[in-house]
């Protein structure tokens, strides 16, 4: 006040009436020291108070929130100056100081307010925009590995079918062999002793003369015993091919029993279904990978739609203090709305208190109505609703569905089930979201835990190495920086003297957000593979890396974003792995990670 020149030596004159009612004031001092008094208390963190029965309180500062109650008591003051008869200075102080005040600092006050609320609200749509994106485009990519898992197991539980029911009839044909076969060995036993039995003659029938006498004239009786001689040559001539055909018998009946025996002797002792158990392998192993990305994309999904759900929680924490009145701070709509409009009402009154026109309280309203709060919070509002729509998610879910299937399987095709499924899902922040995400150890051991900066040489424990693993993390670069930069470092010892000493490793690209992923394998010490997709800067990627199967593979937020084969035979350490987030031989990227975790896979 001292800076206003004449006013400020009013000053001692205007505290001796601090208590007494206004109209005793307004001839002892200028009406514009009078004003610019008032007003600037009032909006310089109302020192004064003008109470309704135009006394000048001095008082302690008050928050903000208390501007409609002062607004209140201006207005009661300017009604009750109704009937004066204001001079041409006073109502130069009502056009030059008191308006212009009104509209320059109290107006602009109220929509600076509206702006910084409206930044504050519009900054956390644009961030819950970013992570409903992510939980969009996480969801799609978890039901497409879960529709892949759904008709991989289909296949799987075909193949396994196949398998059992070649097994079933390989060992039906054995059996049928087998007694083929010994029908066959039957039969040339019976032919061949039919042969042996052929084989005998008896001629005791065949009688020859054991003496004769010449004498008698009939040469011995010699006609007729050759007669039984040539007869029974003839007999012995047919039966002797009877058993030679018998013995062509014999032995081709033993050769059809020798060769039906071996046939089945050789289909017993091969592995006739082979083809279809090595199907039936390959599908179990393609589905066991299957579900293993499967659970990364819903559990990715599952993380992304917490995160979701925090900022859509602080969203409506806001917008929940916006609507809510009598808050005393300067977040409430509705508070700031009645200000407004009792700013109107007090400058229409100083208008017409001005210009001697009507100061009735229905002219006043009817002027404050031509000058509506011209600020509004709807554009967010459906932008907002546009947000939380079903296929965007609004936090609301208990259940999330997928494929809509889910499988129980086993060692025989009859234990698999395909059932209508779906997922109950946590929202809760930093819980297991689904069942699926903690079954057979599926959080794994972790290392680091909420979101940290790396440090150089920070090392953070050891661990039981596994062959096969995964390691999962939260990526979120700050920035980009020249040369290799370290995120973090899993090794037996050393940088890369040996296999094991990179087992895994993930450094950042120079001047890139690129991921350059390192893990050792038989015949390799620095192999791996670095995705071509960039993470975005300030923003959570939740990667892993995946060794099993013969494959090095990487997810981003649950999508697949590089690939190796060359992984058939990994690295097998039996040291303890030391962990550094970041490592002592590369300076630390800048970034931070989150939910550092080593999964051993079998």
């Amino acid at each position: 006040l001292k800076s206003q020149g004449v006013c400020g030596r009013q000053l001692p004159q205007l505290q001796r009436f601090v208590h007494l009612p206004i109209f005793s004031i307004l001839p002892a001092v200028p009406m514009r020291c009078l004003a610019a008094w008032m007003m600037s208390a009032a909006w310089a963190k109302m020192h004064l108070a003008l109470e309704a029965d135009g006394e000048v309180h001095a008082v302690d500062p008050q928050p903000l929130s208390t501007r409609q109650v002062r607004l209140a008591q201006l207005e009661s003051q300017a009604k009750s100056m109704i009937g004066t008869k204001l001079s041409p200075d006073a109502k130069s102080v009502i056009s030059d100081i008191l308006l212009p005040v009104i509209k320059d600092d109290i107006e602009a006050a109220i929509s600076r307010e509206f702006v910084s609320v409206q930044q504050q609200l519009t900054d956390l749509v644009d961030g819950l925009d970013v992570k409903t994106q992510q939980a969009v485009t996480s969801k799609a990519a978890a039901d497409t590995s879960d529709n892949k898992l759904d008709t991989c197991r289909s296949n799987e539980k075909t193949a396994l079918d196949q398998y059992e029911t070649c097994e079933v009839d390989r060992a039906a044909k054995i059996v049928s062999d087998a007694q083929h076969c010994q029908t066959k060995r039957d039969a040339a036993l019976r032919i061949c002793a039919e042969k042996d039995a052929a084989a005998d003659l008896s001629f005791s029938d065949l009688c020859a003369p054991t003496q004769c006498n010449l004498a008698d004239g009939n040469m011995c009786n010699m006609e007729e015993f050759t007669k039984a001689v040539e007869g029974m040559n003839a007999i012995v001539k047919q039966k002797h091919d009877d058993y030679l055909e018998k013995i062509q018998q014999c032995n081709a009946a033993d050769k059809v029993a020798l060769d039906v025996c071996a046939a089945a002797e050789e289909f017993a002792a091969s592995d006739s279904c082979k083809e279809e158990r090595e199907q039936a392998q390959h599908q179990q192993v393609q589905c066991e990978s299957d579900y293993g990305q499967a659970k990364v994309a819903i559990c990715s999904f599952g993380s992304a739609l917490q995160g979701k759900c925090v900022d859509l929680s602080e969203v409506r924490s806001l917008i929940a203090k916006i609507k809510a009145s009598d808050r005393k701070d300067s977040l409430s709509e509705s508070d700031r709305q009645h200000e407004w409009e009792a700013v109107q009402r007090l400058s229409c009154l100083l208008e017409a208190l001005r210009d001697e026109g009507d100061l009735s309280q229905q002219a006043a309203t009817t002027c404050a109505a031509n000058r509506p709060y011209p600020h509004t919070f709807d554009y967010l509002d459906a932008r907002i609703a546009q947000l939380t729509t079903t296929e965007s998610f609004n936090c609301d879910e208990t259940s999330v569905s997928f494929s809509g299937y889910w499988w129980s399987t086993g060692e025989k095709s009859s234990e698999f089930e395909r059932v209508a499924s779906s997922h109950t899902v946590s929202l809760e922040d930093g819980s297991t979201p689904f069942l699926v995400c903690s079954d057979d150890g599926a959080a794994g051991k972790e290392l680091l835990g909420s979101a940290a900066t790396v440090v150089a040489s920070n090392k953070l424990g050891e661990i039981e190495a596994s062959k096969h693993f995964e390691v999962s993390f939260v990526f979120n670069p700050k920035g980009t920086a020249s040369g290799w930069h370290n995120l973090f470092h899993f090794t037996i010892g050393e940088n890369v003297a040996k296999e094991g000493d990179r087992l895994p490793a993930v450094w950042v690209h120079s001047g890139s957000t690129r991921l350059h992923v390192r893990s050792s394998r038989q015949g390799s010490k620095n192999d791996g593979c670095d995705p071509e997709q960039l993470p975005p800067l300030n923003q959570d990627t939740t990667v892993l890396v995946r060794v099993a199967d013969g494959e090095m593979n990487i997810f981003f937020n649950g999508n697949n974003v590089c690939k190796s084969t060359n992984y058939a035979n990994p690295t097998v350490v039996t040291q303890p792995l030391l962990v550094y987030a970041s490592d002592p031989w590369y300076p630390s990227a800048p970034a931070t990670i989150a939910h550092l975790t080593y999964k051993p896979l079998p």
